[in-house]
């Protein structure tokens, strides 16, 4: 950032923070720690609420601000400082970039903080949950479901998947050691002195999860023309065990996906070709139950069908260490582990993090455009278009 006494007149901002040189240590551990919880800024040292230069006397004080860094700071960081010459003193420049390990927090009062505009603000809940989730600290879906119990899950599906595919069949003797193979595997959580279901455990087994998950399942809507202005000509909702989330989506799909019959020139091979082929269009919602923040609440997967394409809507931005390009390329973040590693078990996913990349491939062998990828922060959104 290229700072000026020009610039400074325009106050304080999302990304830059005025104090006056003998400022508290708190005060400066908070605003770093804000930076740091959101995109990143830069504090000036030696500058008033008002913009006014008063520069610093002191140049121990850049010692003193990387020992706040480390000792007020939770988990500690070293920033970027220099000192900067602005309308002829000395100001000293602390740049704090989005940290990699979420959520920072001034450790004498525990408090964390984000940056709101130009100031400093404690989270809510919901954007603390996400702050811990994004920083990779913590996977929301172990994550108990209270309310909920042991008998709010399939019991018929977990038997099945423990027998075809976890090897965990006649060697389980009693209910004691089946609810400690749930536990292991992170389907069902114990820190309140009773077992309940997991997110995990409720999303991939639950009987009915929306009871206790407004955000589970998927939401799905046929439309007559190109955008969401035309007639609704068919509309589902897809809950319980993500088998049947998946099975149901994948069904509402396939009914509203156009087959083109084609012959060669001497009229005798026939060619199928699906408006949205169905493999690539399982591995489209599996990715969104897998990837998608449930730390966002009451908003589900969509699954819209238009005219010219078929849309998966995934509440939640990528992950920090994702971008599109990186997705595109076949590289692979779980930020669900537990559920993407069921999604893989049934067969609706690939196994290494190619599905994406496999599925443009024979887009294109096809002749047909890409999967278009959309990250607009709130949701990510997938677009199969139609041949």
């Amino acid at each position: 950032m290229k700072l000026t006494k020009e610039s400074l007149r325009m106050g304080e901002s999302s990304v830059l923070e005025f104090k006056a040189e003998k400022a508290r240590s708190d005060s400066i551990a908070k605003e770093i720690a804000a930076f740091a919880n959101t995109q990143g800024g830069t504090l000036l040292i030696g500058v008033m609420d008002d913009g006014t230069v008063e520069g610093v006397s002191d140049r121990r004080v850049e010692q003193r601000v990387v020992q706040i860094c480390r000792n007020n700071v939770s988990p500690s960081l070293i920033p970027k400082i220099e000192f900067v010459e602005i309308d002829g003193k000395q100001v000293l420049a602390v740049e704090a970039p989005r940290g990699p390990n979420r959520p920072y927090k001034v450790k004498t009062s525990g408090k964390f903080y984000i940056r709101a505009g130009s100031s400093s603000v404690e989270p809510t809940n919901e954007e603390l949950v996400r702050l811990f989730q994004n920083g990779d600290l913590v996977h929301f879906e172990i994550k108990p479901v209270h309310g909920a119990g042991i008998s709010d899950l399939n019991r018929s599906y977990i038997d099945e998947y423990f027998s075809r595919y976890r090897s965990i069949d006649d060697t389980v003797e009693t209910e004691e050691e089946f609810g400690q193979i749930l536990y292991n595997l992170n389907l069902t959580d114990r820190s309140n002195g009773e077992e309940a279901p997991t997110i995990a455990g409720m999303i991939l087994f639950g009987k009915n999860p929306v009871r206790y998950l407004p955000q589970a399942g998927v939401k799905a809507a046929c439309f007559g023309g190109v955008d969401e202005a035309a007639d609704i000509l068919e509309m589902k909702e897809f809950n319980g065990a993500v088998r049947d989330v998946m099975d149901g989506a994948l069904r509402f799909a396939d009914r509203h996906s156009r087959t083109d019959v084609r012959f060669d020139a001497d009229d005798v091979r026939r060619t199928d070709t699906e408006q949205y082929p169905a493999g690539i269009v399982r591995e489209l919602i599996a990715n969104a139950i897998a990837h998608r923040d449930y730390a966002i609440w009451g908003a589900t997967i969509r699954l819209f069908v238009f005219n010219n394409r078929l849309e998966v809507r995934s509440p939640g931005a990528l992950p920090d260490t994702l971008t599109i390009a990186r997705m595109e390329a076949g590289v692979s973040y779980h930020r669900n582990p537990i559920i993407m590693q069921t999604l893989k078990d049934y067969g609706y996913v690939e196994k290494i993090g190619r599905g994406i990349l496999r599925s443009n491939r024979r887009l294109r062998q096809m002749g047909r455009r890409e999967i278009e990828f959309n990250d607009l922060d709130v949701e990510l959104r997938a677009v199969l278009h139609g041949a």
